[in-house]
Formats: structure tokens, C-alpha cells, sequence
């Protein structure tokens, strides 16, 4: 009877050890695959998924980069530079911000980086990228718990860097992409027919993704302390969660219909109310967007929203 006690007290402790233990997944993948050139803005979607028994919690900085680490090798074996961008923030005594999640078992988070913000990808060749989660944040985890994702295979061809032309385009075609001087109605109107159409220059293009951004009082203190290549790049990253849906879901909700229900403007500042619908299983959900406007340069762009349930139908 001792001798069976010992074997199921040795088998408890190491079932326990094991579940301690542990962890989560993470995997990569591209997030808008493209061709791509030295400079290009590669943009990879990392996925943070629970298959433990237990609820998996981590550690996220509002700078991913104090979270995530990209491993960028050639075939040779030879590991790319990191980027200016990522030295700075590296070398950077400015507090750090981030919030504690918790994963259920079987859900998973999912956030859009750019590989440019981590390593320097200034010639073409084929590499092989890899990402490493620090749960308790770079630096301070203890490197036995870090899990690194799957490879994956990055082709760069010789050429200039697009990625900026292509955005002065409509998409499918040759004709510029500009702001018009139009009302704020038709403003929102565009924009959100843009969205419905998954043609996301557009989407941006009467947004102040800026102020948007710094409607979040923990971005914008972070915001305010950046450089000028750290605000851009933070602009980049918000972009990226819109596109993802992991940020301000929802104004990048796609509606199956909407109706432009009041317009109020002044000289420089507008409101339009919209009410939108939402399909769901076997009914419609009703909510009243009021998007607020401001007038710069005689566009009108938008800076803000709020959102109101106003039940089903």
C-alpha cells in the first residue's frame, strides 16, 4: 500500500508539473501576401493560440516588439540586421506599458506586425522567418518559457520599394487616389462603402487615423513620447489592427446596409449620424453610428465616432 501511494503521489506531482508547464502555440503567417522588394512593409499576422486544458495568460506590450522577436535568416544561415526602429525602442528608459491577457482553452489572439519594424530587410533573396513569444515580456521571461512559432518562407525580389506608389492608387486601376472636397455626408457615405467593398485605401482615405489612434488615452501617451519614424510606425501598426480587426472593431464592421439619417456642419466641424445594420443568424442588429468631422484644407475628414445599440429588427 505504501509502495502505491509513492507511484500515485510521483504520478500527481508529475501531472501537475506537466499542466503547469504548459503553454500556448503561436504560429505565422502573412497577413496581405504580395511581391516583395528590399523596403518593402511586410506585414505578418502572429496568432496566439490555447490548446492547453487551462486558461494561458500572458503579457502584451502596447510596443509588440517588447513581446515578440523576429528570427530573419537567410538560407545561408545568416540572420539579418535588426532594424534602426527596433534598436531604438530597445535602447529606449521609457516606461513600459502593456496589459495582462488570459486565453481560454481553444481561443486564440491574433495582432499584425511589421517585419520591417524588427529586422532590416534591405536586400533581395530568399529567408526564413521566424517569431518568438516572451510571455513575461523581453528581457524579463525566463528563456525556457519562450515559444517560437513556425518558419516561414520569405521571398524578396530586386526592385525599388511599391508599397507607398501603390497606395496612391485605386484599386484595379491607374487613377490616382485623392481626398475631394466634398460634404461630410458623402464623406462617411465613401467610406463606408469602401469598407463594405474590402477596398481599404479608400477606407483610409478620409480617416485621421492619427487622431483616431490617440483616442486611446494609453496610445496616445505613448504616441506623444515617439520620434518621428516611432509615431509613423505606430500609425503603420494601428492600420494593420483595423485591417485585422483587432482595433477599434467597431468602425471597421462591415454593415449590410446603412441610411445617412441627419447632417449638421459648420465652418470646420460636422456630425453625421448613420444608422447601420448588421446581419446576424436570423435577425438584424440596428446601431447608430454619429461619426464627428473636422474641415483641413477643405476636406472634410473624419476624427471620431460613437456608437449606439438600437436593438433588432
Amino acid at each position: 500500500m505504501y509502495v502505491k501511494n509513492r507511484v500515485l503521489t510521483a504520478l500527481l506531482a508529475a501531472l501537475a508539473l506537466s499542466a503547469a508547464s504548459a503553454q500556448a502555440d503561436i504560429s505565422i503567417g502573412f497577413f496581405d501576401k504580395r511581391v516583395y522588394v528590399p523596403g518593402s512593409e511586410v506585414l505578418v499576422k502572429v496568432t496566439i493560440r490555447n490548446g492547453t486544458p487551462e486558461a494561458w495568460r500572458f503579457k502584451l506590450a502596447d510596443d509588440k516588439r517588447l513581446s515578440v522577436a523576429f528570427d530573419v535568416r537567410s538560407l545561408a544561415n545568416r540572420a539579418l540586421e535588426p532594424s534602426d526602429s527596433w534598436k531604438r525602442a530597445m535602447s529606449s528608459s521609457s516606461p513600459v506599458f502593456y496589459r495582462e491577457l488570459s486565453i481560454q482553452p481553444g481561443e486564440e489572439y491574433s495582432f499584425v506586425e511589421n517585419l520591417t519594424d524588427y529586422v532590416a530587410v534591405t536586400e533581395p533573396g530568399s529567408f526564413i522567418v521566424v517569431c518568438t513569444l516572451h510571455p513575461e515580456l523581453s528581457g524579463r521571461s525566463d528563456p525556457s518559457l519562450s515559444i517560437r512559432s513556425n518558419a516561414l518562407s520569405l521571398s524578396v525580389r530586386p526592385g525599388a520599394p511599391t508599397p507607398s506608389v501603390v497606395d496612391t492608387f485605386k484599386e484595379g486601376t491607374a487613377e490616382i487616389l485623392k481626398a475631394e472636397r466634398i460634404g461630410p455626408d458623402e464623406v462617411v457615405s465613401r467610406t463606408i462603402s469602401a469598407r463594405q467593398k474590402g477596398k481599404w485605401n479608400e477606407f483610409f482615405l478620409y480617416l485621421d487615423v492619427e487622431r483616431l489612434l490617440k483616442a486611446n488615452a494609453d496610445k496616445s501617451r505613448s504616441y506623444d513620447r515617439e520620434s518621428d519614424d516611432g509615431r509613423r510606425r505606430m500609425i503603420s501598426s494601428y492600420k494593420a489592427d483595423l485591417m485585422a480587426s483587432v482595433a477599434d472593431t467597431d468602425i471597421v464592421m462591415i454593415p449590410s446596409s446603412f441610411e445617412i439619417v441627419e447632417t449638421r456642419y459648420g465652418s470646420s466641424y460636422g456630425k453625421v449620424v448613420v444608422m447601420q445594420k448588421f446581419d446576424y443568424d436570423g435577425f438584424k442588429m440596428l446601431k447608430e453610428y454619429i461619426y464627428e468631422l473636422e474641415r483641413r484644407d477643405d476636406v472634410w475628414y473624419i476624427v471620431g465616432y460613437s456608437v449606439k445599440n438600437k436593438g433588432t429588427e
